[in-house]
C-alpha cells in the first residue's frame, strides 16, 4: 500500500507532458530559410510537431512565397543600411530602410502583409515611442493587422560587430517596453505583442501587461538564447502573475529550434495541460484571430 502511494506522488510530481495526438502548435515568431535544404527540414519539422499555424517572418519577396494556408504573413522593418539586422538580406528592392506607408496599405489590403513585424527598431537605436513608428502603429490600427515588436536582447556583441552583420547603434534603453506605453495609450484598438517578453525586464514587463490588457508576449528566442533555469524562472514569475492566458510560443529560428522551444514548455512542471495549450497554441489563435 505504501508502495502504491509512493508512485501516485511521484506521477503527481512529474511533468505532465502533452500526448502528440493532443498537441496543436501555433509558431507566433518563425523566421525562413533561404535554401532548399533549410525549407525541406523546416516543413519535416512543422509535420512533426503538428504545428497549424505560424507567422512567417521575413523581407516581402520572401513572405510572398509562403502558403496562406498554414502561415501569416508578417513583414520585417525596419532594415538599418536597406538589410535585415543580423542577416543583410535587402529589405526592399530600391533599398529604402521603411516601407512606404501607401504600399504597405495596399499589400495588406491584397494579402501579401498580414502582420506587421518583426518590428526591428532596436537596432537602429529606435524605441517604441518614436515619431518615425507613428504611421505604421496607426496604420495596424486602422487596418487591424497584428504588430510585433523585438523588444529586449540581441545577439550577444551584435554592437561590437560580432555575428554576420553588426549593429553598432543596438540599444538596451530602446527595448524597454515601458516605452510602448504612450503607443498603446495613443492606439487603443492596437494589437501587439512584445517579442521575446522583453527579457530580461521582468518589471517592466509585468508592468506592461498589467497595465494594457489588450498587450501580449512571445517567448521566443529564450529556449535557446538564455539558460534553460534563467527561462524557466521568467516564464514561471510572468505566469504566476497572472498572465499565462497572453503568452506565446515562438521558435525565433525555423526547424533548429523549434522543437526544443515547445520541449520547454512541455516538460514545465509548474504549468498545468491546460496552460501548456494556451502557450502552444490557444493564445495566439485568440490574438491573430485564427
Amino acid at each position: 500500500m505504501l508502495k502504491r502511494g509512493l508512485m501516485v506522488m511521484l506521477l503527481l510530481a512529474a511533468p505532465v507532458s502533452l500526448r502528440a495526438q493532443d498537441r496543436r502548435i501555433f509558431d507566433a515568431h518563425m523566421h525562413v530559410g533561404s535554401s532548399a535544404a533549410s525549407a525541406a527540414a523546416l516543413a519535416a519539422m512543422l509535420d512533426s510537431l503538428q504545428v497549424a499555424k505560424a507567422v512567417y517572418i521575413g523581407t516581402a519577396d520572401a513572405i510572398a512565397k509562403a502558403d496562406t494556408s498554414r502561415f501569416l504573413r508578417a513583414l520585417m522593418f525596419p532594415c538599418g543600411g536597406g538589410t535585415l539586422p543580423n542577416v543583410g538580406t535587402r529589405c526592399f528592392a530600391d533599398g529604402r530602410e521603411w516601407p512606404d506607408t501607401a504600399w504597405l496599405r495596399q499589400a495588406v489590403m491584397d494579402g501579401r502583409v498580414q502582420v506587421f513585424g518583426e518590428i526591428g527598431a532596436q537596432y537602429m537605436g529606435i524605441a517604441p515611442d518614436d515619431p518615425r513608428l507613428e504611421p505604421y502603429f496607426a496604420l495596424a490600427e486602422e487596418l487591424q493587422v497584428p504588430v510585433g515588436i523585438h523588444l529586449g536582447i540581441g545577439p550577444p556583441g551584435v554592437a561590437y560587430g560580432m555575428g554576420r552583420k553588426p549593429s553598432p547603434a543596438y540599444s538596451g534603453f530602446a527595448g524597454d517596453p515601458r516605452s510602448l506605453e504612450p503607443v498603446l495609450v495613443r492606439h487603443p484598438r492596437l494589437r501587439l505583442y512584445v517579442m521575446h517578453a522583453a527579457w530580461p525586464s521582468l518589471e517592466a514587463m509585468t508592468y506592461m501587461l498589467y497595465m494594457h490588457p489588450r498587450l501580449y508576449a512571445d517567448l521566443s528566442v529564450l529556449q535557446y538564447a538564455i539558460p534553460r533555469l534563467a527561462y524557466v524562472s521568467y516564464l514561471k514569475a510572468l505566469v504566476d502573475a497572472g498572465f499565462g492566458d497572453r503568452l506565446m510560443y515562438g521558435s525565433d529560428g525555423g526547424a533548429r529550434f523549434m522543437k526544443e522551444g515547445v520541449r520547454m514548455i512541455e516538460e514545465a512542471d509548474f504549468l498545468t495541460p491546460v496552460q501548456k495549450r494556451a502557450l502552444l497554441y490557444d493564445n495566439a489563435a485568440r490574438f491573430f484571430g485564427r
